[in-house]
């Protein structure tokens, strides 16, 4: 046995929806991996906090460029060690912003004299996550944005995990299928333990876990 008990339960294994339309089986696809990314940055620990960032009729069409200085003066101030966002259209055909950030506290005011300031834009939202709200939660609260018609394409920085976690996540995965070191029936609860472990451990020292077993970097 590759994982030494506490293994994932059964229900914590994502489920396929079968069935449906070639839109709606893409949009739940665009889901899953988003649910994918924020969890495994939630995994890594800290402080979160849900941003959204509105745009008024004056705004630029799109956040990124302003998302970008806003991004940069707080990592400065050393206030954000990493995020994952989603853009969203609005009615009135702007997009706004939904981040999930790791870091310090934030004042709502300084942030909203900033995004005035950036974008053109006051109305600025921020809450500390955590509480009775489960990991699982806040990550299928940030995916259910992706599943929108109206919503863009997600992006993260590199602190949010590691940089190039997707490309390890898939090796890994292509590592315990090739390597049979477990039933077939408990593949895919292996795959999540040991991402889940290797997300606790850290890039350097999930690495040197799973060498043991003869994984290698690819």
């Amino acid at each position: 046995m590759i994982y030494p008990g506490n293994e994932p339960k059964d229900n914590e294994s994502p489920r396929g929806t079968p069935g449906g339309d070639s839109t709606t089986d893409t949009r739940t696809q665009k889901s899953r991996r988003c649910f994918h990314r924020v969890i495994s940055g939630l995994e890594r620990g800290g402080q979160f906090r849900f941003l959204t960032l509105t745009s008024s009729n004056e705004s630029p069409d799109t956040c990124q460029r302003s998302w970008r200085v806003m991004y940069m003066r707080l990592k400065r101030r050393g206030l954000i060690q990493g995020y994952i966002k989603v853009p969203e259209k609005s009615k009135n055909g702007k997009q706004h912003l939904h981040v999930l950030i790791r870091g310090e506290y934030i004042a709502q005011a300084m942030l909203s004299e900033w995004w005035l300031e950036i974008h053109k834009a006051k109305i600025v939202d921020i809450r500390r996550v955590g509480g009775k709200r489960t990991k699982t939660q806040m990550a299928g609260y940030m995916a259910k944005y992706l599943s929108k018609e109206n919503a863009f394409r997600y992006s993260w920085s590199w602190g949010w995990v590691w940089r190039g976690f997707c490309r390890d996540w898939t090796n890994l995965k292509k590592f315990v299928r090739d390597e049979g070191l477990v039933e077939e029936s408990k593949i895919l609860r292996a795959m999540l333990w040991l991402w889940h472990l290797w997300l606790k451990l850290g890039r350097d020292g999930g690495l040197k876990y799973l060498s043991k077993y003869g994984y290698f970097e690819i």
